[in-house]
C-alpha cells in the first residue's frame, strides 16, 4: 500500500469514496517536514462485499508512521512502525448447494511491523559507509495461528578510488511459527561481494553463504555487464542463488485461502541468466532469459480435508524463463510501461507446478494534461491459466485465463481538491486465480480528493 508522491506545495492529503458494489474507500496522508526530524504518517481502508455470491468480501485497513532523523555528525536514525489487518473469507465452495455462516468462513489476519535503522549519510573516513538495521513482525490469523521474525541486519562498504565497492552484509534472520506445533526457520545469510567498474564494463564477484540448522550453504553472486553501445546496449550475465524463506506471512500473502496449518520450509534455488538493457530517446528496456533450479519450491493444491482451503507442498522444479519490461513516452504528457514474462516449469515429482502462472503480462498508459489537471490512466492484465487438480477425481485441469482491462481518471477541480473515478475489470472477467475462487468482476469506485 503505497501512497502517491505528493507535490511539493502539499503536506497532506485525503482521499475517500464509494464504489459498487459496496465498497468503502479511505486514505489520509502526512508529512511533517523539517530538520533534524522528518515524519509521514499513511491510513488506508478499502473493502467490498460482493453480494451475488455468498461470502465473496474483503477488508483491507492499513496505518504506518515512519521518522528519520539526522544528526549534525551525518548519521541517520529511521524507523517505522504499520499496522496491517486483512480480512478475507473462504467462499471457494460450490454455491449452488452449500451455504456458510459468515463467522464460519473468515479469516483475519493481522501484521504488525517494528523497523529500525541507523547509516551514514555521508561518507566516513576511509571512504566507508556502514548501516545496521532490524525488521521486528508479530503476525497471526483468526485461527490461533502465529509467526513472529526478527531479522537483524549489519553491513559495511569500502569504496576504492571512489567507485569499486567491497561490501560485506551479515543478516540473522530469525522465524517463529506456531499453530498446533512450533516450527523454526533460523537463517543466518553472510554476503561478501566486491564490483569493479571500468570503462565499459563491470563485474561483481561475490557469495551468498547460508547457514541453517548448523549446515552452510555457498551460493555464488556474480554478474558481468558490457556496455556495447554507450548507455543504449548493455549486455550482462550472472549467476546468483539464495536460500529463500516460505513463512506463514510469505505464503499466506500469496495465497490468503491457505491452511492455519501450514509446513515451513526454506526454498534453496540457482539461478543463471543473461540479457540485455538500455535506453534510448528517453526510452528504456531490459529483456532477459534464465534458467532457475529451486529445491522445495512452494506449490499449491485443495487440502483434502477442507477444499476451501489450500495446503502447501513442496517440490524440486526446474524454471525456464523470459522476461522483459519497456517504458517510453509517444509523445508529451503519455507514458507506457509494459512488462512480460513467462516460465516453463519442470517439477521433478509433481506432474504441474500447481497454481504457479506461467503467463503474465501489463500494459500500463498514463496520460496528463497538468493545464486542465487531468490524469488518466489504463491498465491490460493478462495472465494464463494455472494448473490445479479437480476436486471430484483429483485429474489435472487448467483454470481459465485473465483478461482484466482497467481505467482510471483524475480532474482537479482546484489545485487542492478533485474528483476521481476508477472502473477495474470491464470485461467483467470471473476466472478463478484459485480453485474455486472467482476472481472479483467488474467494480466501480468513485470520489474525492484534497491536498492541503
Amino acid at each position: 500500500m503505497k501512497k502517491d508522491k505528493l507535490p511539493e506545495a502539499f503536506k497532506g492529503y485525503a482521499k475517500g469514496g464509494y464504489g459498487i458494489p459496496a465498497s468503502p474507500y479511505a486514505e489520509f496522508g502526512y508529512y511533517f517536514g523539517g530538520e533534524p526530524l522528518r515524519m509521514n504518517i499513511h491510513a488506508k481502508h478499502h473493502s467490498a462485499n460482493f453480494k451475488n455470491l455468498e461470502n465473496q468480501k474483503f477488508a483491507k485497513s492499513f496505518a504506518e508512521i515512519d521518522a528519520k532523523y539526522s544528526t549534525e555528525s551525518n548519521i541517520g536514525f529511521s524507523s517505522a512502525l504499520s499496522y496491517d489487518k486483512h480480512k478475507v473469507h473462504f467462499y471457494g465452495y460450490d454455491h449452488a448447494d452449500t451455504t456458510f455462516a459468515e463467522d464460519v468462513v473468515k479469516q483475519v489476519f493481522k501484521d504488525f511491523n517494528i523497523k529500525l535503522g541507523i547509516a551514514n549519510e555521508e561518507r566516513i573516513a576511509g571512504d566507508i559507509d556502514y548501516r545496521v538495521g532490524a525488521d521486528i513482525y508479530f503476525f497471526n490469523d483468526n485461527y490461533a495461528s502465529k509467526e513472529q521474525g526478527f531479522d537483524l541486519g549489519l553491513g559495511g562498504t569500502k569504496w576504492i578510488s571512489g567507485k569499486h565497492p567491497i561490501k560485506l552484509d551479515v543478516h540473522t534472520d530469525f522465524t517463529n511459527f506456531k499453530d498446533t506445533l512450533t516450527q523454526n526457520l533460523n537463517n543466518i545469510y553472510f554476503l561478501p561481494s566486491f564490483t569493479y567498474h571500468g570503462d565499459a564494463f563491470s563485474l561483481k564477484v561475490g557469495t551468498n553463504i547460508v547457514s541453517f540448522k548448523d549446515e552452510f550453504t555457498v551460493f555464488p553472486d556474480l554478474e558481468l555487464a558490457v556496455n556495447v553501445i554507450g548507455s543504449s546496449l548493455t549486455a550482462f550475465a550472472g549467476w546468483t542463488g539464495n536460500l529463500q524463506k516460505n513463512t506463514f506471512k510469505s505464503l499466506t500473502t500469496y495465497n490468503p485461502f491457505l491452511t492455519s496449518h501450514p509446513a515451513l520450509r526454506n526454498t534453496s534455488y540457482t539461478k543463471y541468466y543473461g540479457g540485455i538493457r538500455g535506453s534510448f530517446r528517453g526510452a528504456e528496456y531490459s529483456a532477459q532469459l534464465g534458467y532457475k533450479n529451486a529445491k522445495d519450491l512452494a506449490l499449491f493444491l485443495n487440502d483434502t480435508i477442507d477444499t476451501k482451503r489450500f495446503d502447501v507442498l513442496y517440490d524440486t522444479v526446474n524454471i525456464f524463463y523470459i522476461e522483459g519490461s519497456t517504458k517510453f513516452s509517444l509523445f508529451k504528457g503519455f507514458d507506457l510501461i509494459g512488462t512480460l514474462s513467462q516460465s516453463v516449469y519442470s517439477p521433478k515429482n509433481e506432474k504441474k507446478a500447481w497454481h504457479l502462472p506461467a503467463l503474465e503480462s501489463n500494459i500500463t498508459a498514463f496520460y496528463r494534461l497538468p493545464e486542465q489537471n487531468i490524469k488518466v490512466k489504463g491498465e491490460l492484465y493478462i495472465a494464463n491459466g494455472a494448473p490445479y487438480k479437480k476436486l471430484d477425481d483429483r485429474s489435472i485441469d487448467h483454470l481459465g485465463a485473465l483478461l482484466d482491462l482497467s481505467f482510471g481518471a483524475e480532474y482537479g477541480v482546484t489545485d487542492q481538491i478533485g474528483i476521481f473515478l476508477d472502473i477495474n475489470n470491464m470485461l467483467n472477467n470471473k476466472r478463478q486465480r484459485w480453485n474455486g475462487y472467482q476472481v472479483y468482476g467488474l467494480n466501480v469506485l468513485g470520489g474525492v480528493f484534497a491536498k492541503f
